[in-house]
């Protein structure tokens, strides 16, 4: 059976909480949402905010990957005192 190392990180409330730009970006958008009568600009605006939200989770599925690959690289290197 091969050993591994399980790795944990806590992470804070604050960590989640929205920026005042996001607050901002949510009522601008919901207005122009709630303003919007016709449906084919309801669909326009649906599929942008799904391709908005898909690219911040690749950008932040990368981001992760290199903070785990920076991670193990000082886990398995040792430097001299």
């Amino acid at each position: 059976m091969s050993k591994f190392e399980l790795l944990e990180f806590q992470f804070d409330p604050d960590d989640f909480s929205l920026e005042l730009e996001d607050e901002f970006q949510i009522t601008r958008l919901s207005t122009e949402l709630d303003k919007a009568t016709d449906p084919d600009v309801l669909r326009a605006g649906a599929k942008k905010l799904l391709q908005l939200a898909v690219q911040r989770q690749a950008v932040i599925r990368g981001l992760c990957k290199r903070l785990a690959n920076l991670e193990a690289d000082c886990i398995r290197k040792y430097y001299p005192d």
